[in-house]
């Protein structure tokens, strides 16, 4: 009796130096924050962060969803510390757990990211900056950009925006930090940009059981149409779960802290839509022969969250004139005009590289168990997943294994 089952699992950066002439470097942090010793996590913070991924991924879209939630809470994170009043209290009502103040959890964010950063044979990197339109820089408070460099360990430059190596310098800060997997982030930069709030994310990951590529072979994979994809085709123990909703595997990488769990509904619905769902995936598997299937991935995202944080409640941060950004500086009507965030996945053979990248655009508003058999062969959701603290790296739904943004 055949069955399919699809889902995934996995994590992950690293940030570098700009060293031209046109840019101001106002702090000697590098962008990533590291820990002597592994911190315990609030299962608050990973339970908000978790619960970010099923607010934004929309389960109705034709297109393929791939994102980081992490990366984009971390940048929301950035931003929101320079809030007051009621933007601020939006802010925290999304990202901040209710058993901790301010304090604790800038502690937290603090020890998730240097968490991250030291897991090995797996590279997981986060990196953060802020950039600063040069006529602005002194507008900034001291203290905004000292809790950017203490908890964020986030790289402080200042720039001339109107100048073309602006863009290069930012564009090439992501692509450093993402290896190369996302080139150009920003087309332009708006004259009203006083400041970009960014964070990346570089996940990278060898099998613990790597594919051989002479069993791999091309087959029709059911999406938007059908399409001719490459297979990749293993027979091995992995941890397994069917009912009659879905099927669902965990993939493993180097290591055991970290996998991919690829879930295959049996309609055409994601059957996976809360973090709750997904720990309880997990704890329900169990190990089984699998002949598994698995399409080999190259594909990346784009999307403008904009709509989607605002009906989350974020509605004050993104209206001029109500917008409350007096932490960040007392000069100037400030508001977010965009939040713009981008992925890349790849899939094959040696295991797995993904990469994100989250930008806040910051503008003055004054101007504008048995054998089974699994083919993932249509489409499929994705999470990657820090296995230790069941926390999401990333998460999508994939429809077209190839596509580009």
């Amino acid at each position: 009796m055949k069955k399919q089952i699809l889902s995934f699992m996995c994590s992950a950066m690293l940030l570098s130096a700009c060293t031209t002439s046109s840019i101001h470097k106002l702090s000697n942090t590098t962008g990533s924050l590291s820990l002597k010793e592994a911190a315990i996590l609030d299962a608050g913070l990973v339970q908000n962060i978790n619960d970010l991924a099923f607010l934004i991924q929309d389960e109705s879209s034709d297109k393929n969803v791939f994102m980081s939630s992490l990366s984009i809470y971390v940048a929301l994170a950035m931003a929101s510390h320079g809030t007051a009043g009621n933007t601020y209290k939006q802010f925290a009502d999304l990202l901040i757990p209710a058993n901790i103040d301010q304090a604790g959890w800038f502690d937290q964010l603090r020890a998730l990211q240097g968490n991250l950063n030291v897991q090995d044979p797996v590279i997981i990197k986060l990196a953060n900056s802020l950039w600063m339109r040069e006529d602005f820089k002194d507008k900034v408070k001291p203290a905004f950009l000292q809790r950017n460099q203490d908890y964020f360990g986030a790289m402080i430059a200042a720039m001339d925006f109107a100048k073309d190596s602006a863009l290069d310098e930012i564009n090439g800060w992501v692509e450093k930090n993402t290896n190369n997997l996302i080139k150009k982030t920003l087309d332009k930069i708006d004259p009203s940009t006083v400041m970009f709030l960014i964070n990346t994310i570089y996940f990278k990951a060898d099998w613990l059981n790597q594919f051989d590529k002479a069993e791999t072979k091309d087959g029709i994979f059911h999406g938007k149409t059908d399409v001719t994809v490459s297979y990749m085709n293993q027979t091995s123990s992995f941890n397994y779960y069917e009912d009659d909703a879905m099927q669902a595997i965990l993939l493993p990488y180097k290591g055991n802290k970290t996998g991919m769990v690829v879930v295959l509904g049996k309609d055409e619905t994601a059957p996976i839509t809360t973090s709750d769902m997904l720990n309880r995936l997990l704890d329900d598997m169990q190990s089984a022969s699998v002949t598994l299937k698995l399409p080999k991935v190259d594909l990346a995202t784009k999307e403008i969250l904009n709509d989607k944080l605002i009906a989350m409640g974020l509605s004050d941060a993104f209206t001029g004139g109500v917008a409350d950004f007096s932490e960040l500086s007392e000069d100037g009507d400030l508001y977010i005009a965009e939040v713009l965030h981008k992925a890349r996945l790849m899939i094959d053979e040696k295991g797995t590289e993904a990469a994100a990248v989250t930008v806040i655009d910051i503008r003055e508003t004054s101007i504008e168990i048995g054998d089974y058999e699994m083919t993932v062969d249509r489409p499929y959701q994705i999470f990657i997943v820090d296995l230790e603290n069941k926390l999401i790296l990333f998460n999508g739904i994939i429809q077209d294994v190839s596509a580009k943004e």
